[in-house]
């Protein structure tokens, strides 16, 4: 018996073509063009797969969705949709969507997305193809995210599978590739978007500070302590702590972290009540941390606990199809913050950017078109405008080889900024656009310093 597919769409034109695409693959394919016809449908033919377009009259194809995952739910379905919306995006996944596609629809990929299918419950024969990149516009209402590669879209797929559970998540990417801005998403379309996201610098905290910072402290519990104070675990109760740079953490509290994460509550500081919190636990890093345990700075343990779920960040250097859209947008972004109409890249300015490597990843870009903006008059960036900014930044190799640490290219890209401003940390914090107790962090844990002289405030 032939796997059988339900096609709803309200355009006889799509219903059509994928009438005929499923059936040249051996497929029994039924068509309807409403949610109550498709539902009705579906209850007679029982289908292994629906494909839904988001965009319904009267019902909405999430509606659809909902009834069919709870009426049917060994039924598969994919999405379809001509619209960009990363919100969507997650909710069709949380609700149990298989895969979200974009019109117009590309055949190549709809085979891809079949052949990944469950084979004992897909029983067909499929033609191959491989995955083309498809546009897709992503902006959440709580940050901004913009991105047209795939490997974007697995990110975003990814936060619609961990944002509703409280298992701690690991995000893994260089600098400046928008760790933050994926932990807030995770966070804010989850059933907890209510409670607090804390942010948890472990790079910008005083060491003998952070434990009073994180845990709370009691009153007299040190000198200066004049009144019992709880810590941002406490605080945050049900919600979210973002742990940035998480491989900064002393190593003294990685034990007690670790602690929090087995048992889910802590001592604060100078007491000795343990106090109990469900503050779900979400961290960051740029550095690799398997490297850092190796070394025995950073807690075997712990970093099994934290890397329940991990989810890597492209650099921007891999998902350079996304820099046209993430630069039209960052002009816009700009020009609403000077009060100004916003300006637009010429053709060849455009390539200029995709020649790029961007060490900086996205904060990069965004920094060179910003001074671009302020540095042109005109109303068009040309590619001598783009260039001309770009030679305001260091240029580092970015090694192809696989072997080469994170670690190692960002030394790299740090002493050649240091080397470029004279050793002056204000400009090279403005530059790298970082703290400068982050920068003396990464000087201390890189063992750069300068030879001869003091550092230039």
């Amino acid at each position: 018996m032939s796997a059988r597919v339900l096609v709803i769409d309200d355009q006889p034109s799509i219903l059509e073509s994928m009438e005929t695409f499923f059936r040249l693959r051996g497929w029994k394919a039924y068509t309807a063009m409403t949610g109550p016809e498709g539902l009705r449908l579906a209850g007679k033919v029982n289908p292994s797969l629906v494909v839904l377009d988001l965009r319904l009259p009267g019902m909405s194809g999430m509606e659809v969705l909902e009834q069919l995952r709870t009426r049917f739910p060994d039924t598969q379905v994919i999405m379809v949709t001509a619209y960009q919306d990363m919100e969507t995006t997650i909710q069709a996944t949380k609700l149990g969507a298989f895969d979200y596609i974009h019109k117009p629809i590309d055949i190549n990929e709809m085979d891809a997305v079949i052949k990944r299918l469950d084979r004992s419950t897909m029983a067909s024969d499929q033609s191959d193809g491989d995955v083309n990149e498809q546009d897709i516009f992503l902006q959440g209402s709580h940050s901004e995210i913009i991105a047209r590669s795939k490997r974007m879209k697995d990110v975003f797929r990814a936060i619609g599978f961990v944002s509703d559970s409280r298992v701690t998540v690991l995000i893994q990417g260089e600098s400046g590739t928008g760790k933050e801005l994926i932990a807030r998403n995770i966070h804010y379309t989850s059933a907890w978007s209510d409670k607090p996201f804390t942010v948890m610098d472990c790079s910008t905290f005083v060491e003998t500070l952070m434990e009073s910072e994180l845990f709370g402290h009691e009153k007299g519990a040190f000198t200066g302590a004049h009144e019992t104070r709880r810590g941002r675990l406490e605080l945050t109760s049900e919600g979210t702590v973002f742990f940035d740079e998480i491989g900064e953490l002393p190593f003294q509290l990685q034990s007690k972290l670790l602690r929090f994460l087995q048992e889910r509550e802590f001592v604060r500081v100078g007491g000795n009540r343990p106090i109990h919190s469900s503050a779900r636990v979400i961290a960051a890093t740029n550095r690799d941390l398997t490297k850092l345990v190796q070394d025995n700075r950073f807690r075997e343990d712990l970093y099994y606990r934290l890397k329940v779920i991990t989810i890597d960040v492209p650099p921007l250097r891999q998902r350079k199809s996304d820099i046209p859209l993430l630069s039209s947008y960052f002009l816009k972004k700009i020009a609403y913050r000077e009060g100004s109409k916003p300006k637009r890249l010429a053709p060849e300015a455009i390539k200029v950017l995709l020649d790029h490597d961007w060490p900086g990843n996205v904060r990069q870009l965004e920094n060179l078109l910003t001074r671009a903006v302020v540095m042109t008059r005109s109303m068009v960036l040309t590619a001598e405008h783009t260039a001309s900014c770009l030679q305001d930044s260091p240029k580092v190799e970015i090694s192809p080889d696989a072997d080469r640490s994170l670690e190692s290219v960002e030394r790299d890209h740090i002493q050649s900024v240091l080397e470029s401003q004279g050793w002056h940390l204000g400009k090279v914090c403005a530059q790298l656009g970082i703290s400068r107790p982050t920068l003396r962090s990464r000087m201390r844990n890189y063992g750069i310093s300068k030879i001869g002289g003091g550092n230039r405030v």
